[in-house]
């Protein structure tokens, strides 16, 4: 019964150990990830091709920054997912309706 009793120890030892501890390496992508989405409207102002690439680069850093180790960098990156996602899909909807509405000319 010893060995059984040893071996419901260890387990519930391990169990007991917090699992953020793997998952804080993550939270770099989040903060990452709103920083690019920040970075990405703002040069929108000047280029929307480059704000469109950067976009996109906060979109890939949002989503792996959703495995994060607490629930607020996991907000942020739900945050930075929104946002960048609301400027793709603006501007290709616009480069789409653009390109179209020329070749009709």
């Amino acid at each position: 019964m010893n060995e059984v009793e040893e071996n419901i120890n260890t387990i519930n030892e391990s169990a007991a150990q917090p699992a953020s501890d793997s998952r804080k390496k993550f939270n770099g992508f989040a903060l990452l990830a709103i920083l690019f989405t920040i970075a990405a409207w703002i040069i929108l102002s000047f280029e929307g091709d480059i704000a469109l690439g950067v976009g996109v680069v906060a979109f890939v850093a949002g989503c792996i920054g959703l495995r994060a180790s607490s629930q607020a960098w996991r907000n942020t990156a739900i945050t930075s997912i929104v946002a960048s996602s609301v400027l793709i899909v603006v501007l290709v909807a616009f480069k789409i309706v653009f390109y179209i509405g020329l070749k009709a000319i």
